[in-house]
């Protein structure tokens, strides 16, 4: 793999994932200890053309995510026993970060480039406003999965948003209505 790819590449990354059993420890965790919030809770989030390992995926799941400065918290709940990278990882090894992200403006281009580096396509989709997602690994598995998103303007809107939240933040409210926000 070429060194410093991430770097050169993508820039910097923009979230750290976890993946929970449910929200109410974590949430409290990150904001009673940590000093991060609000977090806006999407419930069932729905996509589209998801895969796992090459295979089609129907997956149950929804997510709580907050901003410290420019970095994402996201917490990830699958409600479903459909494999996926969600559930395989529950009470992993590893640690609990499950993958970082960063953003991307022609994710196919760098799936490939990707993958020519010795990377493991193991699963994404498109979200309702048609944004694109994709999660990588190495067979070494010495770090995080690596996510690779492509957002549509109402998903980086939505970003900012809870960016602004955050910076405003009573330090009372652990969580916000997400409304009816479609990723």
């Amino acid at each position: 793999m070429e060194e410093g790819f991430m770097e050169k590449k993508f820039g910097d990354m923009m979230q750290m994932a976890f993946v929970v059993e449910d929200f109410d420890k974590p949430i409290e965790y990150w904001t009673k200890k940590m000093n991060i919030g609000p977090f806006f809770i999407i419930e069932g989030l729905e996509l589209k053309d998801v895969y796992y390992k090459e295979k089609p995926a129907n997956l149950d799941f929804s997510v709580a995510i907050a901003y410290t400065g420019g970095m994402q918290i996201e917490l990830i709940n699958q409600h479903c026993d459909t494999p996926s990278i969600y559930n395989e990882y529950v009470n992993n090894e590893k640690g609990p970060l499950h993958h970082l992200c960063a953003l991307t403006n022609d994710i196919e281009n760098d799936i490939r480039i990707l993958v020519s580096q010795g990377f493991i396509n193991l699963q994404g989709g498109k979200t309702q406003d048609n944004g694109k997602f994709a999660y990588l690994d190495t067979k070494e598995r010495e770090g995080p999965i690596l996510e690779l998103a492509q957002l549509s303007d109402a998903g980086l809107g939505f970003f900012d948003m809870m960016k602004e939240a955050a910076k405003n933040w009573d330090k009372k409210t652990a969580i916000m209505d997400a409304g009816n926000i479609i990723l």
